[in-house]
């Protein structure tokens, strides 16, 4: 190449380094900012197309904690609950949090963690998909609930993390905000009251004075034997109609989710929804238990009432046929009991593909309410949260600000989950396992 070749290409090259890096580049022998830009050993453009050596965010430690925090009595009164976190680290500083909280015992769900760990610790955080894929499989024969939520802890740590490397908010990462706030139904307020039409009403008022626009409560008191013999009496049934009749009575236009705990059998959820047609409930929650896709479809059919479940199912794959049978109208997944947020997300749009809205199942600790809220935001079939054992005065202390409310809650708009959860709080508020319930 002559000389006069060797000038015009070294201009050429430097003209259009300018234009990608601007007017200050010089090249040659020595460092320049087209070095940089191209260096092996720098965090350059070109080398976001080379093999990742550096920056993988590796994760280093996977730790399940118990929490044990407050939560509140169908009374109103508090009393202390433990929920199971799980804290994953990577070699870049990052720290994400998950939460896999599934009574009775959370220390099953511990020690599924401690079991899966060999796997994941190792691996980059980016590779969420994978992680979850990996544990699914290596945990196959014994899928249930338990190992779900192990999934589910550590897969919404790793969201966290992604969000905080690239500095967002997860709902960001899960499609940008649909939903500027909310919408929640208040969990079991109408507390200790006498079982009247009246009172129900009178209680109602005052939650809409401050300002609910909807509330669960399970008006159904047998004593325990229900669970055996899946049945209420006629007198339970019509008492509870009582209730649901001053409730409306109280508010024209208040949302009334009922809860039935997956307690009866068809014939009595039968019954159970034709007394509480005339009030217009906004569902009707597990009228009968989960996994019985027939017996759920018959109460559907038999009423006008919105059928409500999904709690107890653990995967798209439990869901799926209540989906294409319509044997519910309203879904509510646990981002803490399906597999964290990435089969959260697939199960809802499975769901919204079909036109069935979702509802959060929330009655868990705060790292899944900040889960259950960047889905929320950024999911366009969200229809209502429930507020669950929500304390204002933690969510205060791990997101930094919160605007308690009884209509609804704002997404977190801090990186990740939006969580701070500092060793201080872990101290004070940490069980073992052995101590945990």
């Amino acid at each position: 190449m002559s000389t006069k070749q060797t000038a015009w290409r070294r201009e050429f090259l430097q003209a259009m380094a300018a234009g990608i890096l601007g007017r200050s580049v010089a090249l040659g022998q020595t460092p320049s900012s087209v070095s940089a830009w191209t260096g092996k050993d720098t965090n350059s453009v070109l080398n976001q197309a080379r093999p990742i050596t550096k920056g993988a965010l590796k994760i280093t430690a996977i730790e399940p904690i118990v929490l044990r925090l407050n939560a509140r009595n169908e009374d109103l009164s508090l009393y202390a609950q433990d929920y199971l976190m799980c804290r994953v680290q990577t070699d870049e500083g990052i720290v994400g949090w998950g939460e896999g909280t599934n009574w009775p015992k959370v220390a099953t769900v511990a020690t599924e963690i401690e079991m899966v760990k060999p796997m994941v610790v190792g691996q980059s955080a980016w590779d969420i998909e994978k992680i979850w894929n990996m544990i699914f499989r290596t945990r196959n024969e014994m899928h249930g609930s338990h190992v779900q939520s192990a999934i589910s802890a550590i897969d919404i740590a790793l969201w966290d993390i992604v969000g905080q490397k690239l500095g967002v908010p997860v709902y960001k990462l899960t499609g940008g905000r649909v939903n500027e706030k909310l919408r929640i139904y208040t969990s079991y307020r109408w507390g200790d009251i006498p079982r009247t039409a009246d009172a129900y009403a009178k209680r109602t008022r005052e939650l809409i004075a401050e300002g609910a626009t909807a509330g669960k409560f399970d008006p159904f008191f047998e004593p325990y034997d229900f669970y055996l013999n899946l049945e209420a009496s006629t007198k339970t049934i019509h008492e509870v109609a009582e209730l649901i009749r001053g409730i409306r009575e109280g508010g024209k236009d208040f949302d009334i989710c009922v809860e039935a705990h997956a307690k009866f059998n068809a014939m009595t959820a039968g019954r159970i929804v034709k007394q509480l047609e005339p009030y217009d409930p906004f569902w009707i929650e597990e009228p009968v238990p989960a996994h019985n896709v027939e017996a759920m479809l018959e109460v559907q059919r038999a009423t006008s009432i919105p059928v409500a479940a999904g709690e107890r199912l653990t995967s798209r794959l439990e869901a799926q046929e209540y989906f294409e049978r319509q044997a519910i109208r309203v879904f509510q997944p646990d981002a803490s009991h399906v597999g964290g947020i990435t089969e959260f997300r697939k199960m809802a749009a499975m769901a919204e593909s079909h036109f069935i809205p979702f509802a959060p199942h929330n009655s868990n600790g705060p790292v899944c309410l900040a889960a259950h809220l960047h889905l929320g935001a950024s999911m366009a079939n969200f229809l209502i949260l429930e507020e669950g054992d929500t304390d204002p005065k933690i969510c205060e202390e791990i997101f930094g600000s919160w605007r308690d409310s009884r209509a609804y809650f704002l997404p977190p708009e801090r990186p990740g989950l939006g969580l701070s959860i500092s060793d201080a709080f872990v101290r004070e508020h940490r069980v073992s396992l052995e101590q945990s319930k």
